[in-house]
């Protein structure tokens, strides 16, 4: 695809209302944990020179790393969202449905991600 393809493509996928607030959603949710994490787990890390990267109920903590990692699931979220809702609006054109499904995709792991991100920052600060 060329990349006057993609920008009709995205032309035509971003004069959907539904299609762009859905978009919209999904980055600003990313956006918005994100920093919400960063913002009360990266002092919490720098302090202790260590952040908990993964917690298992049954194990305990099991996976504790430098606190530079603090970085990796929010740009690992934020990548993906927007990888996904690139891809979505490139094939807006030529595959409306599976444009509509990966974007469905982006704002439904919304969640689970804030969930993730929500009891790191609780067992890290």
């Amino acid at each position: 695809m060329t990349a006057n393809g993609w920008l009709f493509s995205a032309k035509l996928a971003w004069s959907n209302q539904v299609f762009r607030w859905a978009s919209i959603l999904a980055v600003a949710s990313a956006l918005v944990m994100s920093g919400f994490f960063l913002w009360h787990v990266f002092p919490a890390a720098r302090e202790h020179g260590t952040f908990i990267l993964h917690y298992n109920v049954y194990l305990g903590i099991d996976e504790v790393k430098s606190w530079s990692w603090v970085f990796l699931p929010p740009l690992v979220w934020f990548g993906l969202t927007l990888l996904d809702v690139v891809l979505a609006f490139g094939i807006y054109q030529a595959d409306a449905f599976f444009a509509w499904s990966l974007l469905v995709l982006a704002v439904a792991w919304a969640f689970p991600w804030s969930v993730a991100l929500f009891f790191l920052t609780y067992i890290n600060v």
